[in-house]
This record gives C-alpha cells, sequence and structure tokens, in this order.
C-alpha cells in the first residue's frame, strides 16, 4: 500500500511538471474567442478532412451518371465452314433503363448528407470552442483567487511572527504555517489545472502546427463585462419550435429518408431488364465470288431477371427506409426530453448568477 501510494506521488508529481514545462517550447498567443473559433474552422485538421470527403461525395455525382462504355465484339469463322458462314466484327453497347437517373438522385441526395454533417460538425466544433475557451477562462479566474488568498496566508504568517511572545505563540505559528502551507498547495493545483484547460483548449483546435499554444486574451473572467450572465432563455415552445425548424439533425434525418426513399426505388428499378445494341461489319466467302459477300449485321439482347429478382434488395431497401422514419421520431422525442432538461438546468443555475456575479466583481474590485 505504501509502495503504491509512492509511486502515485511520483506520476502526480511527473505530471505537474510536465504541465508546467511543455509550454515553454511553444510561443503563446493570446486571441479573443471570435478570433480562436476562426484559427479552428479555418485549421482544425478534422474539418479539413470533412471538406475532402464532401469533394470525394461530388464526385461520387459524376460517377453515378456514368454511361456503360461499348464493348468491340468479332466472331471470325475460319476454315471450310467459312464458306457458308458468315464472319463479323462490330461493336456492342449496354444501355440501363431507368437506373442512372435514380443513381444520380441518390448520390446527389447522399452529397446534400454529407454536406450538412459538415455544417453540424462546424457547429459543434464552435460550442465546444467557446466551452474550452471558458473553461481556461474558469481556471485562470481560480488560479488568480488561490494566489490572492495565498498572499493574505502569507500576511497572517508575518503578522503571527511578529506579534509578541505569548502562551498560544507557538501554536498560533504553526497553524498559520499549516494554513500557508495548504494554501501552497491549492495554488499548485489550481495552476495545474489552468494549464490542462490550456492544452484541453489547443487538442481541440488540432491546428496542426506545434509551435504556437493559443491561449485566451482575457485574463480570467473577473475583467470585463460578460452579458451573457445576464441571458434570459425563452419559454419552452418558442424552444421546441426553433429546434425542430434549424436542428442539424432533423435535417439529417429528412435527407436520410429521401435516400433511403430513392434506394428503394433503385432496388425496385433492378427489375426492369437492361438492353444491349449491337452493330457492324459483316462478310462471307465463297468460292465462286471475288470478292468475298460484304454487307452488316445489327443485333441486340436483354438481361432477363428471371434466376434472381431482386426480391431480397427491395426488401432490405425498405427495411432502411423504415429505420430511417423511426430514427427520426426517436430522436424527436429525444430532443423534446433535452430541451426541457436543459432548460429546466438553465432556471436552477440562472438562480445563483446574481451571487456569482457579485462574488466575481468583489473580487475583481479588490
Amino acid at each position: 500500500m505504501l509502495k503504491y501510494s509512492c509511486m502515485k506521488r511520483i506520476l502526480i508529481t511527473l505530471v505537474f511538471l510536465a504541465l508546467n514545462f511543455t509550454p515553454a517550447h511553444s510561443a503563446v498567443v493570446n486571441v479573443d474567442l471570435e478570433d480562436i473559433i476562426e484559427i479552428g474552422l479555418t485549421q482544425n485538421q478534422d474539418i479539413k478532412i470533412k471538406h475532402l470527403e464532401l469533394e470525394a461525395s461530388k464526385k461520387d455525382i459524376k460517377i453515378a451518371n456514368k454511361l456503360q462504355n461499348p464493348e468491340i465484339q468479332s466472331n471470325v469463322v475460319i476454315g471450310n465452314v467459312a464458306l457458308g458462314n458468315c464472319s463479323q466484327a462490330g461493336i456492342a453497347l449496354p444501355i440501363e433503363i431507368l437506373k442512372r437517373g435514380l443513381r444520380k438522385k441518390t448520390a446527389q441526395e447522399n452529397f446534400l448528407i454529407k454536406e450538412t454533417e459538415l455544417k453540424q460538425f462546424e457547429h459543434n466544433f464552435k460550442l465546444q470552442i467557446m466551452q474550452a475557451y471558458f473553461d481556461v477562462l474558469y481556471a485562470k479566474s481560480v488560479y488568480q483567487i488561490q494566489e490572492e488568498r495565498l498572499k493574505l496566508f502569507k500576511s497572517l504568517v508575518q503578522i503571527t511572527t511578529d506579534r509578541q511572545k505569548h502562551s498560544s505563540y507557538e501554536i498560533d505559528n504553526l497553524k498559520a504555517d499549516i494554513q500557508y502551507a495548504t494554501q501552497q498547495i491549492a495554488v499548485n493545483r489550481a495552476h495545474s489545472d489552468m494549464l490542462a484547460r490550456q492544452f484541453d483548449l489547443n487538442k481541440l483546435l488540432n491546428t496542426g502546427n506545434e509551435d504556437v499554444m493559443y491561449d485566451t486574451k482575457e485574463a480570467s473572467l473577473l475583467e470585463g463585462d460578460w452579458k451573457f450572465l445576464n441571458f434570459q432563455i425563452p419559454d419552452y415552445d418558442f424552444l421546441e419550435r426553433t429546434a425542430f425548424k434549424y436542428s442539424y439533425m432533423i435535417r439529417l434525418s429528412d435527407l436520410d429518408i429521401n435516400k433511403s426513399q430513392l434506394e428503394l426505388e433503385q432496388a425496385k428499378h433492378q427489375r426492369i431488364p437492361d438492353i444491349n445494341i449491337a452493330g457492324g461489319y459483316a462478310w462471307q466467302y465463297h468460292r465462286n465470288a471475288n470478292p468475298h459477300y460484304g454487307g452488316a449485321f445489327v443485333g441486340g439482347g436483354l438481361n432477363l431477371p428471371i434466376l434472381y429478382n431482386f426480391t431480397p434488395d427491395i426488401q432490405k431497401a425498405d427495411l432502411f427506409l423504415q429505420r430511417s422514419k423511426a430514427s427520426k421520431k426517436a430522436y424527436e422525442h429525444q430532443l423534446k426530453h433535452q430541451i426541457f432538461h436543459a432548460q429546466e438546468y438553465f432556471n436552477v443555475n440562472s438562480s445563483i448568477i446574481p451571487t456569482t456575479n457579485s462574488i466575481l466583481y468583489k473580487n475583481n474590485n479588490q
């Protein structure tokens, strides 16, 4: 047990040293919330990957709209059999019937899904940056308050030491020293937590530039007029109407339903036979004819869905359509619950905002 405790202390010490010394290798750049969101949206590696995926889905539209390539065909007879049969050389072209248009519409719907997913990712990314930004400010505020408390305890130690000796002089000095040492630990923890929040912010940004470490422009929440503290949340009906109108997940659900419907139609159209048309030059050898007989040939064909009629494909597509519709209903129910829970959580916490605001400004004025 003692060995485990020692190892735990060593590990905590190493983490603390890493947090303290790593930033020295990077240039710290202080930016405000608006600029750091712009940096994240333009330099984040995950967003760049999403843009590449969107470009790839745009190419899928052209791929889905492709025509079948023609085939060169020949049938040459050799020997005595050529005297009574003709040889042929020409081109055959497979033609899809009522399939290419649906395939293209499905690819276009998939592109809209990818585009909406990118917008949703960017929106959520903005919220994550805002959360991480204010986490840094909160950690800085705690660190600043703990440093102010450390100064008070240091003054208390000095006052206790300078007082005239009395019966409880040693005990008072010991208490003051313990309080000061305890506060030093609290300051170190607050500093470590502040650095950890700064690392979390830069990890979230994921710009790929290790030579720069971004930090908040404000020193803490104790400075500046944070108007969002006085924000009044709208009523539930307004929140529900707004969420159902602008929610990216609902948009994605609708697009997914449209895509599933197109895939179902596409599966049904697999039963429509495709045709092949062919044509070219034909000739025949003849003993008494010089030159030989020559002419042309035309041909055609159908690929009949007899051995396999695509019933499993249709059933599978119909199941995916049902799943898409069920997923939308499930999300709408979940969204209503989340709105109600978030509103209640905000209302409960908003009651302590005036007290928190008063404490912040009181510490700022001190």
